[in-house]
């Protein structure tokens, strides 16, 4: 049953889910180093 869909798939991802995923490590990423920036401004104003 399961035959047809695994030989119609021939690429892991399909390039626009592709494109998604490098997107959102890229924002992850940007807002990782954001935060950490806000929280060592915020430290430098109480410190």
């Amino acid at each position: 049953m399961n035959a047809s869909r695994s030989t119609a798939r021939t690429a892991p991802l399909h390039p626009a889910q592709r494109h998604v995923a490098v997107g959102m490590l890229i924002g992850g990423a940007v807002g990782f180093v954001w935060a950490g920036a806000m929280l060592y401004t915020l430290a430098s104003w109480i410190f």
